[in-house]
Formats: structure tokens, sequence, C-alpha cells
């Protein structure tokens, strides 16, 4: 839709773009072996907030400097983010016939602490272009799943890798984003229960949130 004029054609030729993406990733077959448990389980943190949307923390400053992302291929890595993507699909989905309340997004939390470190040995660059492109995938055939994302403990110094990220997001996935020197404990509290944040952030969830080595 733009100018509140609803274009038929783009969102016909976007509908076939995702439709050709998930014939050629077995995006069904995930969804299967996800449903029937023939998939080795992911690590997805069975955690909700306050409107019951899936809550996601993760360690992206360590990933970055931990020299992970050299490990797989760039389409490797595709089809490990589309298990997580479809994972949390099948979560909301649960999630939704539970509650009776229609849950369609997640929320996204990313602990930049380590992002230092991949600056300065330079790792943080070889990450960007992975980065680019599975941001890209998801725009294009996973719109709107997040709902909000929030950086915390990200230095200054880490500014400049940020307005490069910045750059290729689309400008309403980076509106979403918010951005925290330390750790918001606050903002966190606004959005989900105590018992949701992991310790070490000030809650008292200890549950498995294993280190990015």
């Amino acid at each position: 839709q733009k100018d509140g004029i609803f274009d038929t054609e783009a969102s016909f030729q976007r509908l076939m773009a995702a439709l050709q993406f998930r014939r050629e990733y077995r995006s069904d077959v995930i969804v299967h072996n996800i449903w029937n448990n023939l998939s080795p389980p992911a690590h997805v943190q069975k955690w909700e907030d306050y409107n019951s949307r899936p809550v996601v923390f993760e360690r992206l400053g360590q990933f970055f400097s931990s020299g992970n992302a050299a490990l797989m291929t760039e389409e490797e890595w595709e089809e490990s983010y589309l298990y997580f993507l479809e994972t949390h699909f099948c979560r909301m989905r649960q999630i939704s016939m539970n509650s009776g309340v229609g849950v369609d997004r997640i929320v996204y939390f990313a602990d930049f602490s380590g992002v230092v470190t991949s600056i300065m040995n330079r790792k943080i660059w070889k990450v960007i272009p992975l980065l680019k492109r599975l941001v890209k995938k998801v725009e294009s055939h996973y719109p709107e799943i997040v709902d909000h994302i929030t950086l915390f403990n990200v230095p200054t110094i880490a500014s400049a890798a940020y307005k490069v990220v910045r750059g290729f997001l689309d400008p309403v996935t980076a509106d979403k984003i918010e951005l925290f020197s330390g750790v918001p404990l606050e903002r966190f509290n606004e959005l989900m229960g105590e018992n949701v944040i992991p310790k070490e952030y000030g809650g008292r969830n200890d549950c498995d949130y294993p280190q990015t080595l």
C-alpha cells in the first residue's frame, strides 16, 4: 500500500517471490519436521512478554567477535536462520491456539557486549555482508515478524558499525530499533516480567542462555 492505494500487482509479485523462496528452501519440510519433532531442537527461548509475544535474547556482540560467521557458508547460515524463523512461527501459532489471541510477532533483544573486540580484530566487518543478506531475506519473505528491536550494552565506538547496518535496513524496520549504552532494566520491566529477564540483566530468569564462543 502506498499513499493509501493498495498496489495489487506489487503484492502479487511479492507473494509469488515468497512462494518461490519457500519452495527453493523447502520451508514446508522444515515446518513438518518441527511439528513432528523430526528435527534437532533449535535453541528457542520459551519466554513471552506481557502481550504473549515470544521474547528473543541474543549475544550479538559475542557473535560479531567470535569469528563463527566464517564457519558456514552464507547459504548454510540462511538455512539455519530459516529454521530459527519457522520455529518461532510454530511457537506463535501454538501460543495463539492456547490463548485464543492472535500472536504474529516477536520482540528481539541483542546484547552488544563484546562488540569492541570485534571492532579491534576487524571481525565485525566480515559479519556485515552476512547480516545484510539475512536482513534482505527476512524483510522480503518474513516482513513485520519483529515488533521491536532493543540493542543494549552498545558502546560509543560501535556507532560507526551501527550506521552501516542501519543503512541497509528498511526504514520501517530501522524505526523499531532502540539503543542503550547499558542494560535498560526499566525498559525490560515495561515489556516483560522479571521471570523472563535473564538474571545477568537484573531479572529472575535462570534458564539456559549460552555464551557465544
